[in-house]
């Protein structure tokens, strides 16, 4: 395997949370040293942190959160201060952004379809996980992420 080809797939395994990092560093044929590099030096890490959270997880939280502000505000009086009418708004807008095309909507697709091509078609794995990391750093500047 070549050095690119065990980084992507060292990457797929590790934001995926699948294995450890020693086992990753086994099944890629590298040292766990060159894999904490690569996970710092690239932020992996906030990579697989995206990939567990969840757009409906998200979107629960959210509303959670403004019932629990709008039960507070209905304890004292039912009129918010201008904090409180703030932290209302920003929730509301990030249900609406969460509502939409989220990035976490687009890495929820690609993961699925990059799993589909692993077990399907193996010898397509490589240059389909190029194109994702691609497309989804795309999606993310875009985004403003």
């Amino acid at each position: 395997m070549k050095p690119i080809e065990k980084k992507a797939l060292a990457k797929m395994l590790y934001t995926k949370g699948v294995l450890s990092r020693k086992l990753i560093a086994q099944n890629v044929g590298t040292t766990e040293k060159t894999l904490r590099s690569w996970i710092e030096s690239e932020g992996w890490d906030e990579q697989r942190q995206m990939q567990t959270i969840t757009r409906p997880q998200l979107l629960q939280d959210a509303y959670r959160q403004l019932k629990a502000l709008n039960d507070f505000i209905d304890e004292k009086g039912g009129i918010p201060d201008k904090s409180q009418s703030d932290a209302k708004a920003v929730l509301i807008r990030e249900i609406e952004l969460f509502s939409i095309k989220p990035l976490h909507k687009y890495i929820e697709v690609v993961s699925e379809f990059v799993d589909y091509i692993q077990k399907n078609k193996p010898d397509l794995l490589m240059p389909v996980l190029e194109i994702s990391d691609l497309f989804i750093n795309q999606v993310a500047r875009e985004k403003g992420v």
